[in-house]
């Protein structure tokens, strides 16, 4: 073909690529809500994790406008990425050799396979443990105030950050088949490559350990994955299982710690009490792992022993429910309870529906008669109670109530007042239109 008709060609396939888009982006604005909604969910995850308000905040009119802008945008791109790499192949394709073709066609596949997985593996694990160990780092005697632009900013990075170092395995799977390093070669740079792997970690990630620490740990894997794939042998069988499985057994022995280590002490003080559907009776202890759900007897009390000798202790009277979700992290749905806090260099959080209480060496009373009202009574210290974005300091000798959706009251008396003044005004001879 001349030029020419080359030029024309790849005029027409532009124009395809940008139909494509264009249609595209108008069906993800139609479902935009749906969309955000999807993007926004390893946020959503995290914050009710913590029992803190999902809503995405905004500084200006045009934030938000913007913010859906880029998610419809980036929708866009994945939805017609099929369509683009199709195209461009139907370019590139008449002037490459059937060996040519197979081998474009193979490391294609690999690659959009090796980025899909670093993509999923972005949304459904990395991003939700990053935001769930940054919200912890914050203290509780912080409040998020979280923006959507910078939310879908960091998600985007995070994920196609991923996404590239997927690719990891198929770079090392074809520098080994193209003779470029050897078996050897790959066992020798491992320490430049475990260098290079935490500095890359630090340049993608939010400056914290943790985070940079997985990404990380996953250049690594997907380093020695590679070496595997290319060259199966013993030395990279070895070198595999060698890290991953080093790997493998931490990050095991970090869950188990962390989701069956007891983190407080029941005591049955009287009556009968529940824990996890197990009954226990006075006299009887037990460890509470995070996420327990306890439960009081009607005449029953009991006695929660949190985070070792020194953490704080909690009393509930008889009808109280609480969950623990962690050493100085409880939820209050129901009922009455006393905190004692000795400590002053650590904070005890209280979570109900209406407020999240924050106290440190201080001793209070919290009553939830019911899921929408807690009342808070300080005897000694201070009380931070938390409402949204506001903070009200309880002080010794104080109570305050905070409700949800107002206080209940009998309407029929204002009604009827207000009913009498309406009729009085409108049979009032002075106010009748002449």
């Amino acid at each position: 073909m001349p030029l020419g008709a080359h030029l024309e060609e790849l005029r027409s396939r532009l124009i395809k690529c940008l139909l494509a888009l264009a249609g595209t982006f108008i069906l993800c604005w139609v479902f935009r809500e749906r969309l955000m909604a999807i993007l926004v969910g390893p946020h959503v995850s995290a914050m009710r994790a913590f029992e803190l308000d999902t809503t995405l905040k905004f500084r200006s009119y045009l934030e938000p406008v913007v913010a859906q802008l880029k998610a419809c945008v980036v929708a866009s791109l994945v939805v017609t990425a099929p369509v683009i790499i199709y195209q461009t192949w139907a370019f590139i394709a008449p002037g490459l050799f059937p060996r040519e073709r197979y081998k474009a066609v193979k490391l294609g596949a690999a690659c959009m396979v090796c980025f899909a997985a670093g993509v999923c593996f972005g949304y459904f694990v990395f991003v939700p443990v990053a935001l769930r160990y940054l919200l912890r780092l914050s203290g509780a005697a912080t409040e998020p105030v979280l923006m959507v632009g910078a939310y879908l900013s960091m998600f985007f990075v995070l994920t196609f950050a991923l996404g590239i170092a997927f690719q990891t395995p198929v770079v090392v799977y074809y520098l080994v088949r193209w003779g470029v390093v050897d078996v050897q070669g790959l066992q020798k740079n491992r320490k430049p490559v475990i260098l290079g792997a935490f500095v890359i970690g630090a340049f993608l990630t939010p400056p914290d350990p943790l985070t940079q620490i997985l990404m990380a740990v996953t250049l690594i894997v997907l380093y020695d994955l590679g070496g595997l794939l290319a060259a199966p042998s013993r030395a990279t069988l070895v070198g595999f299982f060698k890290f991953t499985g080093l790997v493998a057994l931490v990050g095991g022995v970090f869950v188990s710690w962390y989701s069956f280590w007891p983190v407080a002490q029941f005591h049955v003080l009287e009556g009968a009490a529940e824990v996890g559907g197990r009954q226990f009776s006075a006299g009887q202890v037990t460890g509470l792992r995070r996420g327990a759900m306890c439960r009081t007897g009607k005449d029953g009390s009991a006695r929660i022993v949190l985070g070792g000798r020194d953490g704080p202790e909690i009393y509930l009277a008889g009808s109280a429910r609480m969950q623990v979700n962690g050493p100085a992290n409880v939820r209050l749905f129901v009922g009455q309870s006393l905190v004692v806090s000795r400590n002053p260099g650590s904070e005890f959080s209280l979570h109900a529906a209406p407020a999240r209480a924050v106290l440190a060496r201080a001793r209070a009373e919290f009553t939830c008669p019911d899921e929408d009202t807690l009342a808070v009574t300080v005897f000694e210290g201070e009380v931070l109670a938390k409402v949204g974005t506001q903070t009200r300091r309880i002080a010794a000798g104080q109570t305050v109530t905070f409700r949800n959706g107002g206080e209940p009251t009998d309407v029929s008396d204002a009604e009827r007042r207000w009913r009498a003044l309406i009729d009085g005004e409108e049979s009032d001879p002075a106010r009748q239109a002449p």
